[in-house]
């Protein structure tokens, strides 16, 4: 049933629409040339703008146009500009969940449709963000340190990050929320906005200097047979964010921070919008990422729900299947299934719902957590926990159900604070059967791996 929904969401995902217009750039082009050549196509109503292999230079950013496919041939590569302010003027996004004009992505598109990003054999797009990857490291760094990095560390970043965290808790017009020169707020490499109708396939991305995929109120997406291999911080491989019927399938993604996280909004900023990710399905993928495998969170202020998740191998990671918020989110996350995901290890939680992330600000806005299905997991090892569930009197973890999980090796099989109705059939610990419920702590533990 869960495998027949899943497949019917990833079947209702509408294919963008190819037109009949064709062009094709040699290496010796510019960025011009290229925009250019995307502009008419499109103008014409659409088709494929081909380059050959070769290295093009671009010196600022790539603005997709509805209709057309942009399409690199084995051997080309799309290297961008290390310079900041070649993604100026700024442009309409979301910053880790709050609405801004800030930098552009390196390949944007706003309220288009039927756009098609398609590599074969070794295409490849270097985002070239190695300098403005360094504004989310702690000053004086030359290596990139996953303990304290990005937006939970003293940075260049910090004092923009806190002022338009701040915009988005006292709802400051967004058009008031500009972000642009001098500023520093690190671009995604990859983002369309309001956008119909999308397929990202069979390219290989590197050196993002924040997330790499970042589909955003978007609808009918699909990221298929992408190889990510960024290692900065903050390098999610694929964010979907307040976005609707989005498969990614077959992809490799090694990062620098997780894999794959679903997301819909930060705090009093998302709430406003209002808006959910909803029916994603994720299958047949690779997650050797840094930081954690599978999240749902921390941004999820504007609510996730039906989420399908199979056929997953997961390396060594920090945590495998991550369900974050804190109190200031509000929101919910409901209707999720996970379905035969096999993990070497996991620093802190193999399964994890976590409800004091980063960030707190001071709030009373618990998320809810309810109707998860969650079976066929085989973990080798966790370090800290096998399960942890870390709920609020006020919206306990609820209506949970785990089956046919095992973990061979873990410090500590379960720990379970503030939950409801949350069932273990068939769970395995430490060559250990659980029973099919388990007690419930006395007080609150933490579980400090990230």
């Amino acid at each position: 049933m869960v495998q027949e929904q899943a497949h019917r969401i990833a079947q209702s995902i509408a294919q963008p629409k190819r037109g009949s217009q064709w062009f094709r750039m040699g290496a010796d082009r510019s960025r011009l040339a290229l925009q250019q050549m995307i502009d008419r196509c499109s103008e014409l109503g659409g088709g494929t703008v081909e380059l050959v292999a070769g290295k093009y230079e671009m010196d600022g950013a790539i603005v997709m146009k509805s209709g057309v496919c942009l399409y690199l041939r084995d051997g080309a590569t799309l290297v961008f500009s290390p310079n900041p302010d070649a993604y100026l003027p700024v442009v309409a996004t979301r910053w880790e969940g709050t609405e801004l004009y800030g930098r552009s992505s390196m390949i944007y598109a706003y309220g288009a449709h039927d756009i098609i990003i398609r590599g074969e054999g070794n295409a490849t797009i270097n985002a070239s963000g190695q300098e403005m990857a360094r504004w989310g490291m702690p000053i004086g760094k030359e290596e990139f340190e996953e303990i304290i990095h990005g937006t939970h560390g003293e940075t260049p970043e910090r004092s923009d990050v806190e002022r338009l965290r701040q915009m988005g808790e006292d709802l400051t017009p967004v058009e008031q929320r500009v972000f642009g020169k001098g500023t520093k707020l690190r671009p995604c490499a990859i983002e369309m906005n309001n956008c119909q109708r999308i397929l990202i396939e069979g390219i290989r991305l590197e050196n993002s200097p924040f997330w790499c995929i970042h589909p955003l109120y978007c609808e009918d997406v699909t990221v298929r047979g992408v190889t990510i291999d960024s290692h900065f911080p903050n390098n999610d491989g694929c964010d979907p964010e307040s976005s609707r019927r989005v498969l990614i399938e077959d992809c490799t993604f090694r990062t620098g921070d997780d894999a794959v996280a679903i997301k819909s909004g930060r705090d009093a900023d998302g709430r406003r919008v209002a808006r959910p990710s909803e029916d994603i399905v994720i299958r047949n993928c690779r997650f050797f990422s840094k930081c954690n495998g599978l999240c749902i969170g921390s941004e999820m202020s504007g609510g996730v729900r039906g989420v399908y998740m199979s056929n997953i191998e997961i390396g060594n990671v920090k945590n495998a299947l991550l369900f974050k918020s804190n109190l200031d989110r509000g929101g919910y996350i409901e209707n999720v299934w996970v379905d035969s995901i096999s993990i070497a290890s996991a620093a802190g939680a193999v399964l994890r719902f976590e409800t004091n992330y980063f960030g707190y600000r001071g709030g009373r806005y618990p998320a809810r957590y309810a109707h998860f299905n969650i079976g066929r997991v085989k973990a080798a090892q966790a370090l800290a926990y096998a399960i942890y569930y870390d709920g609020n009197a006020e919206e306990p973890i609820r209506d949970i159900l785990v089956s046919d999980f095992c973990v061979d090796k873990a410090l500590h099989a379960h720990y379970l604070y503030q939950t409801r109705n949350c069932r273990f059939d068939n769970c395995r610990v430490n060559g250990q059967l659980l029973p099919p419920t388990l007690p419930e702590s006395k007080e609150r533990q933490q579980c400090d791996v990230w």
